[in-house]
């Protein structure tokens, strides 16, 4: 008979628990060390060194996962960056303003976040994040990335719709 504990263990292993642990222990030495001998003088440069270190021996003992993943993940995001350098540009050029003279972007700091941070999370999904922490792909088809886009589109419209008839009862 299996006990509840001999099922937490195999389930940690198969997730990976071994390579959590690794990084751990290696960010947790690092960061010692070069805490106790205060080298260097600043707390967030020998923060940065013990996460670079943690992630390099992460990468060394799980080489092929990890690389494909980091590989595909900063493949995606500079992709992505760039499209929203371009659309920044264009909205720019445009002379897009929100009252005030403000432009698009400091009118709306919480919506274009949001976007952010959506779109971090589909990159991550993008980049086989899923595979990473233990979990089975995600399958999308095409219609429900159709629908998705058309419910976005509308909730967009009804938006700035109702958003466009509060501004007009202001004045």
């Amino acid at each position: 008979m299996v006990t509840p504990v001999e099922s937490f263990i195999v389930a940690a292993q198969e997730m990976g628990i071994q390579l959590v642990l690794l990084w751990l222990l290696t960010l947790a030495v690092i960061w010692g060390l070069l805490q106790h001998a205060n080298t260097p003088k600043s707390a967030g440069a020998r923060s940065v060194i013990a996460l670079v270190a943690a992630f390099m021996v992460l990468l060394a003992a799980a080489a092929t996962p990890a690389v494909l993943f980091l590989s595909n993940l900063i493949t995606a995001t500079v992709l992505i960056a760039f499209g929203l350098l371009v659309i920044v540009m264009f909205l720019e050029i445009a002379g897009v303003k929100v009252g005030e003279g403000k432009n698009l972007l400091q009118g709306h700091p919480k919506f274009f976040g949001g976007l952010i941070a959506i779109l971090v999370v589909l990159v991550f999904l993008g980049a086989g994040g899923m595979n990473i922490i233990g979990f089975p792909k995600i399958q999308i088809s095409e219609t429900v990335i159709a629908f998705l886009l058309f419910m976005g589109v509308v909730i967009g419209a009804i938006y700035m719709m109702t958003s466009e008839g509060k501004e007009k009862k202001k004045d």
